[in-house]
C-alpha cells in the first residue's frame, strides 16, 4: 500500500488559475480527492470534519422543527411547515429559499453535507430518507473503533419530480474492496444521479456510481447501482429490468399544478 499512499500524497490539480496559468504543483485538498473518487482522508481532514457538524445542526434543527397544528394550517401547502423551517433546508442544501419551497421532505431526513445534494426541481421523500452511509472504522493512532457516516461524499444529483417511498437510502460513499487501503484509513466517494419523473419504492438502496434514466420505478427493496435506462421498471438484488414503459406524453400545465409544491415559486 505504499505506492497507493505515495499517490495520496502527490495528486495533482491542473486547474487553470485567475491569470489563465495552469496550476500543476498545487496538491488537491481532501475534499477535491473525495469529488474525484479519490482515495481520500475523511476523518483527517478539518474542513470535511466541519462541513458534516455543519449539516448535522440544520439536520437536527430540520427533524425537530415541531410540526404545525391542525387548525392553524390555511391551504394543504403549509403542511411542512413556515419559510423558517423551508430556510433551514435552504441552508444546509446552500440553494436559495424558494427553491428549498419546491421540496417536500417528511422528517426525518439524514446526510453527511448537504452541499453536494443537486435537486433539479420538485422532490418528494416519505419519512427517514438517507443520504449516508454508516460504517465501523478504526481510527488512527490506536484510538477505539468507531461507527462514522459517510454521505454525500460525491455528487448526487435528483431530477424533478422525483417521488421516495420510506427509508429510501443513497450511498455515495464506499470502501475500497483492498484489505490494506482500508487500514489506512482511506475511503472513495462515487456519483448518484437519478432522472426526471422516477418514483423510488420503500427500502430501496442506491449505490454509486448510478445513473436512473427519467420516468424509472424502482421497486421496493431493490439494490441499484450501474446506468439504468428511461422509462423501465426495475427490481431486485441487484436491480434488473422487469418491464419497457412506452414514453409519457409531454405534461400539460393542469398535470404541472398537481405534483406537492409545484404552486409554489
Amino acid at each position: 500500500m505504499q505506492k497507493l499512499h505515495e499517490n495520496h500524497q502527490t495528486a495533482h490539480t491542473t486547474n487553470m488559475s485567475a491569470s489563465g496559468a495552469i496550476d500543476v504543483g498545487r496538491p488537491l485538498t481532501e475534499e477535491e480527492k473525495m469529488l474525484r473518487g479519490l482515495p481520500y482522508l475523511a476523518m483527517n481532514d478539518m474542513e470535511l470534519v466541519r462541513g458534516r457538524l455543519r449539516a448535522r445542526k440544520y439536520l437536527k434543527a430540520y427533524n425537530e422543527y415541531p410540526a404545525p397544528e391542525p387548525e392553524d394550517i390555511k391551504e394543504a401547502t403549509d403542511y411542512f411547515g413556515p419559510d423558517e423551517r423551508y430556510q433551514i433546508l435552504a441552508d444546509l442544501f446552500k440553494i436559495p429559499l424558494e427553491k428549498a419551497k419546491r421540496l417536500a421532505i417528511e422528517p426525518p431526513f439524514y446526510c453527511d453535507y448537504g452541499k453536494n445534494i443537486e435537486f433539479k426541481d420538485e422532490f418528494y421523500s416519505n419519512f427517514n430518507m438517507t443520504v449516508r452511509i454508516s460504517i465501523p472504522q478504526t481510527r488512527h493512532k490506536g484510538a477505539h473503533s468507531r461507527t462514522i457516516l459517510v454521505a454525500d461524499c460525491a455528487k448526487v444529483t435528483i431530477g424533478t419530480r422525483v417521488l421516495c417511498g420510506p427509508n429510501v437510502q443513497l450511498y455515495a460513499a464506499t470502501h475500497s474492496v483492498e484489505v490494506q487501503e482500508r487500514r489506512e484509513g482511506f475511503e472513495r466517494a462515487y456519483p448518484i444521479t437519478i432522472g426526471d419523473d422516477v418514483w423510488i419504492g420503500g427500502n430501496v438502496v442506491i449505490v454509486g456510481p448510478c445513473k436512473i434514466g427519467n420516468g424509472v420505478t424502482v421497486a421496493a427493496g431493490a439494490v441499484v447501482k450501474g446506468d439504468i435506462p428511461d422509462n423501465v421498471v426495475i427490481g431486485g438484488i441487484p436491480a434488473k429490468i422487469i418491464k419497457k414503459l412506452d414514453p409519457p406524453p409531454p405534461m400539460t400545465q393542469e398535470e404541472e399544478g398537481i405534483f406537492p409544491r409545484a404552486s409554489i415559486a
